[in-house]
């Protein structure tokens, strides 16, 4: 909502005068990432039941939770809450959000653009930024900046009334938010049955892919993985640091520890780094999501994790909607609180959106909860690598994602790389968690998805 129009909106609340009303994709930004925290300390024992039946409580509280991606987002207040807040606090909140703009300033995206659409828009002031072609989304991407005086979603008003056959959309930008052995680092893979495949296991399947912050390719725990890097922030931005990227690429073909075996082991990683530094924060630009996507389904991903969220932008949905058409997607279900928002891209039917467990079943207290949730799996406490190559401990949403996408591999050698009947294998197998069936908190249940090959 323009900021003239909340004025005005309280302003009549308050009673005083009011006044009355006066093939190609092109991009608007408008997006935040996962809220992953990095956390050092273990869940201490409450005396909450242990066992699957104990779900009726909240992991252990309150973790140490960090910053999001690179550690630079601000630690959750104790008990996940918030505290006691006033009506008023709360509207005004409503109106103005939490001060940090969701979207890249001045600038729209679409996809379906023609030439005569635009020369339309650029007759109405609009400067065409770049024209990006998608080779393997079938379309192109443009980005355009919004004519003088107006602002993002004033220009993509506009923009859509000039050119209705067009999806536009602001260029959002989102928050990044070991098998089979004893050692604390796999009680993750332990917990869902995801035992141990011989090293090299998956070398002969498709890659997987996943779209994150850039990943250190070098750090000792991936020495010896298949991992091929591509950066798509723009030239000008600089990168985000590289932490949330490493640690979920070592969960999936890395080595936590020297007795952990990696989730898709010897399987051919690709690692879009779409995150850039933005007023000190790791943030995505939708634009760069969606190239991220098409790179990794060119290069032959059939399985695609997505590790942050943001808001619901349809340019980023028609890429979705076309490589879901060759590729099974699983993205992390948010860190926003059982009351939040829902959370995209998990939110779109075409992706499996994956909640966050502790190791003794229950739910993470500031997960997302909604009914587009479909799996869970280990989110808190997870161990993978930090800065400088050492262990650590992670806990979101976005760490329960490589467990799910691993199991995704898996499911799909079973299925001849059948990408529905894969999602099917994955929930029906699942173990149900709280309320009978799916729910809003758990989906179809706990992953519970061993398979002993890759595809």
């Amino acid at each position: 909502m323009p900021i003239l129009m909340k004025l005005l909106l309280i302003l009549a609340l308050l009673g005083l005068p009011q006044f009355g009303p006066e093939g190609t994709i092109v991009w608007i930004s408008s997006a935040h990432a996962d809220d992953d925290n990095g956390d050092d300390g273990d869940d201490g024992d409450d005396g909450d039941s242990d066992g699957p039946d104990a779900v009726g409580g909240d992991d252990d509280g309150p973790d140490a939770v960090g910053g999001g991606v690179g550690g630079g987002r601000g630690s959750a207040p104790p008990g996940g809450s918030g505290g006691d807040r006033g009506e008023v606090e709360e509207f005004f909140d409503s109106l103005f959000g939490d001060g940090d703009d969701n979207f890249v300033e001045d600038e729209i995206i679409g996809v379906g653009l023609a030439p005569a659409g635009r020369a339309a828009l650029i007759s109405a002031g609009f400067q065409v930024l770049s024209e990006l072609p998608l080779t393997s989304l079938d379309g192109a991407l443009t980005i355009l900046s919004a004519p003088s005086g107006l602002d993002a979603e004033e220009a993509l008003g506009v923009a859509r009334g000039l050119v209705p056959n067009t999806v536009f959309d602001l260029n959002h930008l989102y928050d990044a938010g070991g098998t089979g052995c004893e050692g604390e680092a796999c009680w993750g893979a332990r917990l869902v049955g995801l035992g141990s495949l011989p090293d090299g296991a998956c070398t002969r399947g498709a890659p997987i892919a996943m779209i994150d912050t850039a990943v250190q390719a070098q750090t000792p725990a991936l020495a010896g993985a298949q991992v091929e890097t591509e950066s798509f922030v723009r030239p000008e931005i600089s990168p985000a640091p590289s932490d949330h990227g490493t640690a979920i690429a070592t969960l999936m073909v890395g080595r936590v520890s020297p007795d952990a075996r990696p989730l898709a082991p010897g399987a051919r990683l690709l690692a879009a780094g779409v995150f850039g530094m933005r007023d000190g924060a790791p943030l995505a630009e939708a634009a760069t999501i969606i190239r991220g996507i098409d790179w990794a389904i060119g290069r032959g991903a059939r399985v695609i994790a997505f590790s942050f969220e943001g808001a619901a932008n349809q340019v980023l949905q028609v890429g979705i909607r076309r490589a879901a058409q060759r590729a099974n997607l699983v993205a992390a279900a948010g860190n926003g609180g059982p009351g939040g928002d829902s959370a995209y891209p998990a939110a779109y039917p075409e992706v499996m959106a994956v909640a966050a467990v502790d190791r003794r079943f229950r739910p993470y207290r500031q997960g997302t909860r909604g009914s587009y949730v479909e799996i869970a799996a280990p989110g808190v406490n997870v161990v993978s690598v930090g800065t400088g190559g050492g262990q650590r401990s992670y806990t979101g949403s976005s760490f329960a994602v490589p467990f799910v996408a691993a199991a995704l591999l898996r499911a799909r050698a079973q299925t001849g790389g059948n990408a529905p009947a894969a999602r099917g294998l994955i929930t029906g197998s699942a173990h149900d968690l709280g309320a009978p069936g799916r729910d809003e908190i758990f989906g179809y249940g706990l992953l519970s998805f061993e398979g002993d090959r890759c595809l």
